[in-house]
């Protein structure tokens, strides 16, 4: 692993470090004076497990897509604790097994060039993002990171909470680009308050329950007037009375009045007003789809930590493999393979290497808590027909539940093509007629 491309600024990293010669602060004054200086760096070579701890812990980076990635003896990581064991090459074997099965199912037709956008140009009619599932979290990607410096100390939390040797060397190697001695001793105090594991797994515990298979998209709870709350943002901003008393005022008639306000507020453009409107969400996904759930920089989610998902539990298999009955058992027989190693690392006390080999097609459960602008705004990226098929499916499911809590704030979301010109381009799906009469669009 690399950090490189560093770039930060300097001068307000020296001033602060010499301000700490003489006062001291707590974790939330660091953070206050930390929010003058700006850090980016390139991450490289990193493990998938790694970098889904570096993408839940940040607001700005990119990771370099699977799809891009050729795989091969030097694209996965092996963990420090069996290097030099009987379990190394054990562990090199099944991993290259699951890379040239990968490689083998996504092979394009002979003589094709350029983008690979249908089933139709490989050979199995799998395209990479479907092969990707069988891949484990052991091998490596790049990420891009650009971050403020006030959020330094929850990055190295986050970080610190996976706990391996990889994680670590990643720290260290961070501390030794910031080079401020103050600094780095604050950083290390501070991120070591971090949550109480068990506690918190005990409390996770019984939300978890609650999202099965069967049910992987769940409406947890929400506001009982979600309409009014938008409503009353609505007028609080342009009212001299109280929120309170204008809800008073409206007496039996405030959800028709609310209604009316939210549609003809949120038709001028001004969807601030239905940030009142939160819901909880339980969703269960697959280890590829919770990638692409993570790009959506959600404040507010928990989920199960990795070394907590059962071997028992099933994986989502995509369609694509599903319907050829040759890969299907060979991809089924991987996956029974690898569930076979996980267990014997787990008995032999080596869960941090077990958790490298969990595969995309793994799945995982977390509670979302958003916003209504938030889900719009992602709902209208994730319904498109471009986007990737599980997350579209989840999305969808959601859709439908959101609007049975508040019909007026969530009737119109959905793909932008509903209500105007396709943005995907010469990648369009050609079928907005098809998804105006699914979705509804404005003028209906």
């Amino acid at each position: 692993m690399e950090i490189t491309l560093v770039e930060k600024n300097d001068e307000f990293i020296e001033e602060l470090e010499k301000y700490l010669q003489t006062h001291n602060l707590n974790e939330a004054s660091f953070n206050e004076l930390a929010k003058i200086i700006n850090f980016s760096f390139s991450i490289e070579n990193c493990s998938r497990l790694l970098s889904h701890h570096i993408c839940e812990g940040l607001d700005s980076y990119t990771q370099q897509s699977q799809r891009y990635v050729k795989m091969g003896e030097t694209s996965f990581i092996v963990p420090n604790e069996i290097i030099g064991n009987e379990l190394e090459n054990e562990y090199k074997k099944n991993v290259l097994e699951l890379i040239d099965f990968y490689r083998k199912i996504t092979q394009v037709n002979e003589g094709f060039c350029g983008r690979k956008a249908t089933t139709k140009d490989y050979l199995y009619g799998i395209k990479i993002e479907d092969g990707r599932y069988i891949l484990p979290l052991a091998t490596t990607t790049n990420v891009f990171v650009t971050l403020n410096f006030s959020k330094i100390i929850n990055f190295f939390k986050t970080i610190k909470r996976l706990d391996n040797a990889e994680s670590k060397e990643l720290l260290e190697k961070i501390k030794q680009v910031i080079g401020k001695e103050k600094i780095i001793m604050l950083i290390e105090k501070f991120s070591e308050n971090r949550i109480q594991e068990e506690q918190i797994i005990e409390f996770e515990k019984k939300q978890f329950e609650k999202i099965n298979e069967e049910n992987n998209v769940i409406l947890i709870n929400n506001f009982e007037n979600s309409i009014i709350r938008s409503a009353l943002g609505a007028i609080t901003s342009t009212s001299e009375d109280t929120p309170s008393k204008i809800k008073l005022d409206w007496s039996e008639n405030a959800l028709e009045k609310s209604k009316g306000i939210t549609q003809r507020v949120m038709g001028y453009g001004h969807t601030s007003i239905i940030e009142h409107a939160r819901t909880n969400f339980g969703l269960m996904m697959s280890l590829t789809c919770y990638h692409q759930f993570e790009r959506h920089r959600l404040p507010s989610n928990i989920r199960e930590q990795f070394e907590n998902i059962p071997l028992q539990r099933n994986v989502i298999i995509p369609e694509s493999i599903q319907q050829n009955n040759e890969i299907l058992k060979e991809f089924e027989n991987k996956i029974k393979q690898i569930k076979e190693f996980r267990k014997k690392l787990i008995e032999k006390k080596l869960q941090t290497t077990a958790n490298y080999l969990l595969l995309n097609c793994d799945i995982i459960k977390l509670i979302s808590s958003t916003n209504a602008r938030m889900d719009n705004d992602i709902l209208s990226e994730r319904t498109c027909n471009n986007a990737q098929w599980e997350i579209r499916n989840l999305y969808n499911k959601k859709l439908e539940l959101l609007k049975q809590t508040a019909p007026i704030i969530y009737d119109q979301a959905g793909p932008p093509c509903t209500k105007g010109i396709c943005p995907e381009g010469t990648l369009t799906c050609g079928k907005i007629i098809e998804m105006r009469k699914k979705y509804g669009y404005f003028g209906k």
